[in-house]
């Protein structure tokens, strides 16, 4: 349950708190995950859980309560940089229904806990963020609003990014660099069938300049462990995507717009974006493109995209090539990224990948070398 409503949420978002308060906060995450999972003797107990399965979280039904998350352990071994092996996200999700038309979700992470290296272990990059806090009004099935902190709909991949539930461990720079991956607004979202098929469909505004100021540390590059990395963050944004689904949902395509002003560029920037997924007797083959367009002459404008296939092999092991192209001249040349790997899924909750990331003119957003994850989805 808990994972399908993860790939189904069309929006979800996070907010930095300093470190000097991250003791209060993984005590906080702890005692959650620790009251939530316990088995009270008394049977008549409220708080009885229904049976456990892997990565569909676990449900309280007498409480409308469901907690899940996921663990990521990360290895990088990068051109240039020193390997290291980092206890890299671990997330706890919590979903409250409160009445059949209003629902609270929260995702809580814990970042960079523990990282070795040469030179040691590490908590000193450790973060405490509030990934996701959103209250959701379900009038109709076409018909929802959302109030809170989100990831930002531009394409697929940023919001079903959590490391279990895509194939690779780094992230196509096309869904990273363009545009601010959280927003803190209100959204309108919904799906209709249309000639037999589905449409979905989001509509949001973004005030994260005065609602989440702490928001303006997001970094362009981050999750492609680059060592240099231009902040982020919206100010405010308005935008959308339509996406269809036919052929018994094997074939999703998407369109998405956003008008908006990031903290670190003079310029109002628009962005149109494309994306495709098919996915046929185990293989998955999908894409993205994104153009931004600075409306003023003081920004340079940037454009990408990327490709993308998963073929099947013997034993849940899984080859995946990735093909990125994305020009951004004030970083540097037009830069081409090669990505190509194995991921072994022995259940759907749980992945193990190690890739290998090549390219020109790569450098600074996304350095070649050895990348690998082990996430579990609980």
């Amino acid at each position: 349950m808990l994972r399908s409503a993860i790939l189904h949420d069309s929006a979800q978002g996070g907010l930095a708190m300093p470190r000097s308060r991250l003791t209060t906060g993984l005590g906080f995450l702890l005692f959650i995950a620790g009251f939530s999972t316990a088995a009270l003797p008394d049977e008549n107990s409220t708080w009885n859980h229904d049976t456990y399965g892997l990565g569909q979280g676990l449900n309280f039904p007498q409480q409308n309560l469901i907690v899940g998350g996921y663990l990521s352990l990360y290895y990088s071994n990068l051109k240039n940089q020193d390997w290291n092996f980092t206890a890299r996200d671990l997330s706890l999700f919590v979903s409250k229904t409160l009445t059949n038309r209003w629902q609270l979700f929260s995702e809580i992470e814990l970042g960079d806990a523990l990282e070795f290296s040469p030179d040691g272990t590490t908590a000193r990059h450790t973060e405490l963020d509030l990934e996701r806090l959103y209250a959701d009004y379900r009038a109709t099935r076409a018909i929802n609003l959302r109030f809170g902190k989100y990831l930002t709909p531009v394409g697929r991949w940023n919001v079903i990014h959590a490391d279990p539930l895509v194939w690779t461990a780094d992230r196509p720079v096309t869904t990273t660099a363009p545009f601010a991956r959280h927003a803190t607004g209100v959204m309108l979202y919904g799906d209709a069938p249309v000639g037999g098929s589905s449409l979905d469909y989001s509509l949001y505004a973004d005030d994260s300049g005065p609602l989440d100021p702490t928001q303006r540390n997001e970094l362009a590059f981050e999750d492609n462990t680059s060592s240099t990395s231009p902040h982020n963050a919206f100010k405010r944004a308005a935008g959308g995507r339509v996406a269809y689904h036919f052929m018994d949902d094997a074939v999703q395509v998407g369109v998405s717009y956003l008008l908006f002003k990031l903290s670190d560029l003079q310029d109002t920037q628009e962005l149109f974006g494309a994306d495709a997924l098919w996915t046929v007797k185990r293989m998955e083959f999908s894409g993205e493109w994104v153009y931004r367009d600075s409306l003023g002459s003081t920004d340079p404008d940037e454009y990408g995209g990327f490709v993308q296939a998963v073929l099947p092999l013997p034993g849940y092991l899984y080859l995946v090539g990735r093909y990125e192209k994305y020009h951004a001249p004030s970083i540097s040349p037009t830069a081409t990224i090669d990505t190509v790997g194995i991921t072994y899924r022995p259940h759907r909750a749980v992945s193990v990948k190690l890739e290998y990331r090549d390219g020109h003119h790569n450098e600074i957003m996304a350095p070649s070398g050895w990348l690998g994850s082990l996430a579990i989805l609980f």
